[in-house]
């Protein structure tokens, strides 16, 4: 497969500026860079920025597959003629109000409100839409963080698996499950013991062979670190650490990381990464291959990069392309160049 990213550094609440953002990143890369792509992958709440309080998000929620977040989904992948999976704060109803009927003085995300004239439920979602501008896959996040859980609901279903079909390839699906920031830690940060199924666990029962995390992961570097353009070391390390089921199997998978970067306003939880007020990303979105003790990476972005992170093509990281991380073997551990 031939998968990119895009981390760039979203406003908070500037839609419109924020797709002009993207659409100009994604114009500054040569064309034949995009030729033949299979799967493009935004952050989470990439539109919207992610350190929201209620009152805040509230005028962004977007229809079910139906907003602004969508609708770029849908123009991007019929221009560059691949699957295109976004994140975006979804507003959810059983039965629609008539149109333009629902205002958010009307919404209520909590139980037994009495002003609510429709019941609705926020989540904090994933859309994927296919080449021809389909909405083929939709995954709503199930270990919520602590901004989030002020606004969202967990999935009720928890984790699920889709057959992604690739363009240009007949009769080509991938097993694929999605997946949104805390989902990769486990449920509440309870122990894996004491928690449901874990990210892994489904990964692996599903039989997946792609795993796609959309995600606004924080950093604990100061303000003061975020200049250069090396990954954040201890983002990895967790990310590698929170993979080990994967990373240990017999069998290899694609992973795709697509964070953001940059730093947003905004009181930061008591428990959440942050300095007084805003909060900070750790970029360090990377492609690749885990499984057999390794980890091969195709590409991967450093904490403030903005950009493309790829074009890769997977297959090239089997003839042994990329950036190799070992696992397994004491201190013999590290990274080596295929």
């Amino acid at each position: 497969m031939r998968i990119a990213s895009l981390q760039f550094s979203p406003e908070l609440g500037r839609v419109e500026e924020n797709v002009a953002r993207a659409d100009a990143l994604l114009a500054s890369v040569p064309a034949e860079s995009l030729a033949n792509l299979d799967l493009l992958v935004l952050p989470e709440l990439a539109f919207t920025g992610y350190n929201h309080t209620l009152p805040s998000i509230l005028p962004l929620l977007e229809p079910t597959s139906a907003g602004p977040s969508t609708q770029w989904a849908i123009r991007t992948a019929l221009r560059h003629g691949c699957l295109v999976s976004v994140g975006y704060p979804e507003i959810y109803s059983p039965h629609p109000p008539p149109p333009g009927s629902l205002r958010p003085t009307m919404i209520d995300l909590g139980p037994g409100s009495a002003e609510a004239h429709y019941p609705v439920t926020a989540y904090n979602s994933v859309v994927t839409v296919n080449a021809r501008g389909e909405v083929v896959a939709h995954y709503r996040k199930t270990n919520l963080y602590y901004a989030d859980e002020t606004w969202a609901q967990e999935a009720p279903d928890g984790f699920s698996a889709h057959d992604l079909v690739v363009s240009g390839r007949a009769g080509s699906s991938v097993r694929t499950t999605f997946a949104i920031c805390m989902d990769l830690n486990p449920h509440h940060f309870l122990p894996a013991s004491t928690a449901r199924l874990s990210l892994t666990d489904h990964v692996l029962a599903s039989r997946s062979r792609l795993l796609v995390l959309a995600t606004a992961w924080l950093t604990h570097s100061p303000s003061s670190a975020l200049v250069d353009a090396q990954p954040d070391s201890d983002t990895l390390a967790h990310w590698f650490g929170e993979l080990g089921p994967l990373i240990r199997d017999d069998e290899e998978r694609i992973c795709v990381f697509a964070n953001r970067c940059g730093e947003e306003a905004g009181k930061a939880h008591p428990n959440e990464v942050g300095e007084g007020d805003g909060v900070r990303y750790a970029g360090s979105s990377w492609i690749g291959v885990v499984g057999k003790d390794r980890v091969r990476l195709g590409r991967m972005m450093g904490k403030v990069e903005e950009g493309v992170c790829g074009v890769v093509d997977t297959d090239l990281l089997d003839a042994g392309g990329g950036w190799e991380v070992k696992f397994g073997e004491g201190e013999g551990d590290g990274w080596t160049r295929g």
